[in-house]
């Protein structure tokens, strides 16, 4: 949780791929100060070898100390460091940040490829004129950068899928070195490698909709800014995208820095960029193409100014962690009508009960996320569902939270099946002692809200919550019998009674 004082400059730097990238924001108007960037070759670096050289490890200290400097220019006390996978796939990443901490201070936090799609597409909503339009007609956002592509789909408004898949430009160079040196086609062979990686992407995107628009962010961005003729940020090219591949295929590499003023780091980078955007243009029959210079920094600015409670922000930050815990369910054929009753249950539980477990907004998001993803183990089968559960979520990427969240999610609903639910939070699953009483709280509410339709039949219209005199009551009004319910209520409110040390009572309110 980001707290800033209204006015106070917040600090951001990023250690990306090609270099360290920092902002300056006023988190309450969300207006940026300052931005820069500082070139240090880690992905060239690290993708050739796995590991961060020390004149690596020494350009980034530079870097970050330059970084200090501006931030204190600014009179910035408070500031978060980041570093994306680039930098802690390699096999040296955890001493290298520490080194980084010992001589600059500065401790770099470790992004979860779930985050960094959280993060921009958070600045894409918040940022890109007219985005609600362009979701709703079909929108794949594609951020490129040195290591990665981040694609990510959104259909009738809201976001469904997303995949990090590995055809970064420079991950690419390097990987087809030797193919590049001695292949006389290698237009050819770069054009299949991409393809073959967008096999799956292409296969798993849901297609009940069209896609319209393309949205590129990123390292491919920048370097169409190069390449289009008056790039402007947030317009479309799509014709101009063409004209460009015809140019790129063809041309030598001394035409391209001629003609378009590259230099050495941009001439490896440029082909294999165009041919993966014409690709997908091409394959899912794109008709409106659109640049944005929006990147990682601004997304994780709009995170920033979230946690300050910063009326600047213009969208509901949690639909897209509802919306992707919402397509994984879906995907694993979760019965709906179950999950919905569930998660309503479960968020009335913990909206009139804040006073009993003392949670915050942020473990609400967790508890709704866990209630729609309660049921995904029984697309393995039907026997162990919360170990099917944890495993899944634990394997499987939901936008938006953290991995200790996602940890906290699997947990709940591993503990909210489980006939000994408090053996569970004694073992050694990754999270602290806080995080697993927290996920102890959230799984008692589940428990008891998957009780309350447990025959599947949504019996149950409404219910009432009353805590009093150490005594907490939850009166079920339904026309039709409840014994069913009644009965999983008092096997299952059992281990809520345990977690808050509150005696409950079922009671039923019967409607013509």
């Amino acid at each position: 949780m980001v707290v800033v004082m209204a006015g106070q400059p917040y600090g951001l730097v990023v250690i990306e791929s090609q270099g360290v990238a920092f902002s300056v924001t006023n988190l309450q108007q969300l207006h940026e100060l300052d931005r820069g960037f500082y070139p240090v070759a880690i992905g060239t670096d690290n993708f050739s070898d796995n590991f961060l050289s020390v004149e690596t490890a020494d350009a980034l200290q530079t870097a970050l100390n330059t970084v200090l400097r501006v931030f204190k220019e600014y009179g910035v006390e408070d500031y978060t460091g980041f570093a994306g996978n680039v930098f802690f796939e390699a096999d040296n990443a955890e001493f290298v940040r520490d080194q980084l901490y010992n001589r600059t201070g500065v401790w770099l936090r470790q992004l979860a490829v779930s985050e960094e799609t959280y993060n921009r597409a958070n600045a894409v909503m918040q940022h890109f004129p007219q985005f609600d339009q362009l979701a709703n007609e079909g929108t794949l956002l594609i951020d490129i950068g040195g290591g990665t592509v981040e694609l990510m789909a959104f259909q009738r408004g809201q976001f469904c899928f997303a995949r990090n898949l590995p055809l970064g430009p420079i991950r690419v160079v390097e990987d087809l070195k030797q193919v590049q040196r001695t292949e006389t086609n290698y237009v050819a062979v770069l054009r299949d490698y991409i393809d073959s990686e967008l096999v799956n992407f292409l296969r798993l995107l849901p297609h009940a909709q069209d896609y319209k628009h393309l949205i590129i962010m990123g390292t491919g961005q920048h370097l169409l800014a190069k390449l289009l003729p008056a790039n402007d940020a947030n317009r479309e090219v799509l014709n101009d995208l063409r004209t460009v591949y015809r140019s790129v295929i063809q041309a030598s590499d001394q035409l391209l820095v001629d003609r378009y003023g590259l230099n050495n780091s941009e001439l490896d980078q440029v082909l294999p960029t165009v041919l993966l955007e014409h690709e997908l243009v091409t394959s899912l029959q794109i008709r409106h193409v659109w640049t944005s210079s929006i990147d990682l920094l601004d997304g994780l600015a709009v995170n920033a100014a979230i946690d300050a409670d910063s009326r600047a922000i213009k969208f509901d930050h949690t639909r897209i962690i509802r919306s992707s815990a919402m397509w994984l369910s879906d995907w694993y054929h979760v019965d709906r009508q179950h999950r919905n009753a569930v998660a309503e249950f479960a968020l009335q539980l913990f909206d009139r009960l804040k006073s009993l477990h003392g949670l915050g907004k942020r473990e609400r998001v967790l508890l709704e996320t866990a209630a729609i993803l309660a049921d995904v183990g029984t697309y393995i089968d039907e026997h162990d569902v919360g170990v099917n559960n944890e495993y899944l979520i634990r394997a499987t990427d939901v936008i938006g939270l953290s991995t200790h969240e996602q940890r906290m999610v699997a947990l709940v609903t591993h503990i909210y099946t489980s006939h000994k639910p408090g053996v569970y939070l004694s073992m050694d699953n990754g999270l602290r002692r806080a995080e697993r009483v927290a996920a102890a709280k959230l799984a008692s509410l589940l428990r008891i809200a998957d009780a309350l339709d447990a025959s599947r039949r949504q019996k149950i219209s409404q219910i009432r919550v009353s805590l009093r005199s150490q005594q907490l009551t939850i009166t079920a009004t339904s026309q039709d019998n409840v014994d069913l319910e009644r009965w999983s209520f008092n096997t299952r409110s059992r281990f809520f009674e345990s977690v808050f040390g509150v005696p409950v009572k079922f009671k039923w309110r019967k409607v013509q």
